[in-house]
């Protein structure tokens, strides 16, 4: 029982468990404890997590999860040979502003300040070898749906689009190494926490928990690439409002440097989104599922002219002063 494996472990009564979370969770008091099961984690992955967590508890982000340590000292507790780790969050009724930009970026700064070393958790400068791996990938799939003729209309689109993919994605990748090699980095492009794919979504729900087994160690143009990728992609036709507010609070906090603002464009030319749903639909999802793949791949086909009009005017929406910074243009755009 939970309740037992909890008492013995923590000494804390399970008063009410929480139905719908992620992780197991259940409230003892004033406070909503999250249970995470550890299958594979790696000792120095741990203790980086719990180290990015009291840092930013200490800056003072009382949404953060806090590591519970056990009666025997350890984060690490056992329940029938499964290890798992505690963290607790106070429940908060108070009601939370809609300024993602600005929230995001506060975020961002206090957890730039860390003085750990961070490296189990860290894509810091790994966006080239990853993009390139997935690339590849992708184009060995490719080759091979060619060469077997497609046998769905899924697998047509997927070799009709793919070329044009493949060359956004290696535009992307000429634009960061292009970056990194002429660009200036400031102070405020030391690695920051970020989320693998940070959204509207990420700190949303009954009560804002920034669970630091979310997290990752990164540039914090991944976090604003992510969302603005989901935004523009629910919103074709209307996205400039949003993006322009979220990215006038964002700056309103930390203005991004022309080396920010390159990263935050090469990872937006990126088409992640399209490669994700290729990635999805070849890992055998339901029918349903397969359904609404299709409709996304043959969305994304149709609207491609839309996106490439978007990334033109992106710098100038994002309230980036791009000849200031002489940031480099797409000339086929």
């Amino acid at each position: 029982m939970i309740e037992d494996v909890i008492y013995s472990n923590y000494n804390i009564t399970v008063e009410k468990e929480e139905a719908g979370s992620r992780f197991p969770s259940f409230y003892s008091g004033n406070v909503i404890y999250s249970i995470i099961p550890l299958e594979e984690l790696e000792p120095e992955e741990l203790e980086e997590r719990q180290k990015m967590s009291e840092h930013l508890l200490q800056q003072g982000d009382r949404y953060v999860s806090g590591f519970v340590a056990s009666n025997h000292g350890s984060y690490i507790s056992d329940a029938d040979g499964a290890m798992f780790v505690l963290l607790a969050n106070p429940v908060l009724d108070e009601p939370r502003s809609y300024r993602l930009g600005r929230k995001l970026a506060k975020f961002h700064h206090r957890a730039r300040t860390i003085s750990y070393p961070i490296k189990k958790c860290s894509r810091i400068g790994n966006w080239r070898q990853l993009w390139e791996q997935r690339i590849d990938q992708l184009e060995r799939m490719w080759n091979e749906k060619l060469m077997a003729h497609p046998h769905t209309k899924f697998e047509q689109l997927f070799i009709e689009t793919f070329p044009y993919y493949m060359s956004l994605g290696e535009t992307a990748i000429q634009y960061l190494v292009d970056t990194e090699i002429d660009g200036n980095p400031e102070e405020s492009d030391g690695g920051t926490v970020c989320y693998e794919r940070f959204s509207e979504a990420t700190w949303s729900g009954k009560y804002c928990i920034k669970n630091p087994f979310d997290w990752i160690f990164d540039h914090a143009s991944r976090d604003a690439g992510e969302w603005i990728r989901e935004h523009y992609n629910g919103n074709v036709h209307t996205h400039q409002p949003g993006i322009s507010q979220f990215m006038q609070d964002y700056q309103s906090v930390q203005r991004l440097s022309g080396f920010s603002s390159r990263l935050l464009y090469a990872r937006l030319i990126f088409p992640l989104h399209y490669y994700e749903t290729i990635e999805e639909y070849y890992l055998n999802p339901s029918e349903s599922r397969s359904i609404v793949l299709e409709e996304k791949l043959q969305f994304y086909a149709e609207s491609s002219g839309y996106y490439e009009e978007f990334l033109s005017g992106f710098y100038e929406l994002a309230h980036i002063p791009a000849r200031h910074y002489k940031l480099p243009e797409l000339g086929w755009l």
